[in-house]
Formats: C-alpha cells, structure tokens, sequence
C-alpha cells in the first residue's frame, strides 16, 4: 500500500502511518502509566500492576481481532477481459492487460459474515451487553485493588485498550495485509508471463516449474496435491490406499465451487507438475463442470500416470460431456475407442462401463447425464 506524501496524507513530511505508530503508542503509554500510579496507590502494587496488565492484554487482543476482522482487504474483481485479451496479456502483447486468474476471497466472506453478525448482535442485544460489562466491571474491581474506585478505572483500563487493540488491528491488517496480497498477486502475474514466455520458446520444462510457482504464490492447492503424493508414496498398493486417495478426490470435488478458482488456473495447475497436482485438477473439474479443460482429459485418459488417474478422467468427462462442443465429439470418441480396446480401460469392468456411458451420452447427446455419481 502505497503512502502518500505531502496534502492529505502526511503532515510535516511525516507520512500517515507514522502519525498512527505515534498516537496509538502515546494512548498504549498513557494507559501504562495511568495503570502502574494507579497501582501504587493500592496495598499490593504488584498484584494489581499484574491484573491490570493482564486485563489491558485481553481487551487490546480482543479489539485487535474485530479491527483485523473489518481490515481485511476486498479483492478488486476484474472487469471488460476476455479469453483473447489473457492470452495477449500473459504472450507479452498487451502488458497492461489483467491477469486471468482471480483472487480466493473466501477471507473476505468470513470477514463480512463476522463483522454483520457482531453488529447485528450488537444492536439487538444492547441491554444484555450492558448488563454483560456491568457484570464483567463488578467481577475485575476486586483484582485490581477492591477501591471505590476500581470498578470506574477497570471500565477505563478495558475501555482504552479495547479501542487501542481495534485501531491497532485494522490499521495493521489495512497497512500490511493489502501490500502482502498485492505483492503475492504480482510475484504470481510475473510468473505466469514467464512461464508463458518458456513455453512460447519451446521450454516446457521451465514453463512449468513457472506455473508452480505462481499458484503457490496464489495460495492453490498444493498441499493437498503433495497429501496425495505422499499417500501414493508412503502406503502400499492396495483397497486402502486406493481408498484414501479417494477421500482427498472427494474432498476436492465438493470444495470445488468454493475455491474461487478459473478454468485456466485449473488447467495450469493440471500441466504444472506431478500426479497429485493433475488428480487434484482432475478432481476440481468432477466438482464444477465450468472448470473443465478438455486438452487435460484428454490427456489423463489417452496418457494416464496410473490407472487411479484415468478414472478421475473419466469421471470428470461423464460429468461434463453434456457441455463437449460438438467438433470435439470424435475426438473423445476416438481417445475412448482406442484405450477400450487396449488401455487401462480395458482391465476395469468398472472404467470400461464408465466408457460405455460416455460413448452412449455422445451417440444421445440428450441423455448425456449433467454430473458423475457417487463412486
């Protein structure tokens, strides 16, 4: 987040977020101090010095939560770029065009379903959260002396931190969170054109490890990807290995509405690296039919690395068939044809029923079922 110098957004050559640094550090003191002459005057200093310490600690981290809660930035959506433009965009073309992914804001919605509900809460309850501070007053003036006075400065004491902790939270989450995103964003554009640019020059290799890079950088499912990596590497071929890859197929099918992710990163994420990242692809476009690449079914049907995989090829083409353009028809039918007649498909009565639906779903594009069954 850039800081503005000069007019509105500095004083004195100071720029905005110092004046912040220095006002929240002066409260923060005063506070202090206010506490530790506070504590002098009771019959054990320490022990209240302590308690107050503690509960300035506990107000400035709650009001530091709700501060980051209504900091978090909202991701600009991009708008007016099409298929044509990305590709422009990512070949060197049109350096100012938007990238093609967008960002997860899935901490955003949570951030937006907290703050609505602590304010809605807020409103509606304000007897009983005045009824609950009295009682909290009541329950901290005998920790910090039991004088006449304690339970107005306890109200003080929370009421300062409280304020410091959300000012300090929001201004952090604003300040710094906003500028890690962007530089992430940025890391990941950089890596996509370059990987565009490997490609472009034939190094298939580097283009690939480019890719990786920028979805690690987004945040994409690498972990899981790497999970089902280790499962393959670890256990040992059998019902229950195959079971457990199969939960984390699963679990990746169901989030995949969720997950914020286009057509293209999917399928950048397919051709990005090992099994795990190409099953996990495979898995995500089972879950959401919109986020199909038929170049990678194809490719995991006609070019499996394991049987496992071209399963969940399978799988997402029954899901999505209904939505093959036409002039790829014979294509699908072809690669079908040719692994039922001396592929994996061939070994599975399972895989080899699967393929017979589809072949049935491209003869009667009408009946073509909109998404795969439980397996």
């Amino acid at each position: 987040m850039a800081v503005v110098r000069g007019g509105s957004g500095s004083r004195g050559g100071w720029p905005v977020r110092r004046w912040a640094a220095v006002g929240i550090g002066a409260s923060a003191g005063f506070g202090l101090l206010s506490l530790l002459l506070y504590a002098t005057q009771c019959g054990e200093p320490l022990a209240v010095l302590g308690s107050g310490l503690a509960v300035a600690a506990a107000a400035a981290v709650g009001g530091g939560s709700v501060g980051f809660l209504f900091g978090i930035p909202r991701a600009v959506a991009a708008e007016g770029h099409d298929a044509a433009g990305t590709q422009g965009a990512l070949g060197g073309a049109a350096p100012a065009a938007r990238p093609t992914y967008t960002a997860n804001t899935n901490l955003e919605q949570v951030s937006d379903w907290l703050t609505k509900l602590l304010i809605g809460a807020g409103l509606t309850q304000l007897g009983a959260v005045g009824d609950a501070a009295r009682s909290m007053l009541d329950a901290l003036a005998p920790s910090l002396g039991g004088r006449p006075d304690s339970r107005t400065f306890a109200a003080a004491l929370v009421l300062d931190f409280l304020v410091l902790g959300f000012l300090t939270g929001w201004l952090l989450t604003r300040l710094l969170l906003a500028s890690a995103l962007s530089h992430a964003d940025r890391q990941a554009l950089e890596s996509f054109v370059t990987a565009q640019n490997l490609s472009d020059t034939g190094d298939v290799e580097g283009a690939d490890r480019y890719r990786a890079r920028a979805m690690e950088a987004l945040g994409l499912p690498v972990a899981e990807a790497e999970r089902y990596d280790g499962i393959r590497r670890t256990q040992p071929s059998g019902p229950p290995r195959t079971a457990t890859m199969q939960a984390l197929v699963d679990a990746a099918r169901q989030s995949a509405a969720s997950t914020g992710l286009t057509a293209d990163q999917v399928a950048d994420f397919f051709a990005a690296g090992g099994e795990g990242q190409r099953i996990y692809a495979l898995a995500l476009m089972q879950g959401d039919p919109s986020l199909v690449t038929w170049t990678c079914v194809f490719d995991a049907i006609e070019h499996s690395r394991s049987a496992f995989e071209q399963f969940q090829a399978l799988v997402a083409a029954r899901t999505a068939v209904h939505r093959l353009p036409a002039v790829e028809h014979a294509m699908l039918r072809r690669t079908l044809e040719a692994q039922l007649h001396g592929g994996w498909i061939s070994r599975s009565v399972q895989r080899r029923h699967m393929t017979e639906d589809i072949l049935a779903a491209l003869a009667h594009p009408a009946g073509a079922r909109p998404a795969a069954e439980p397996i």
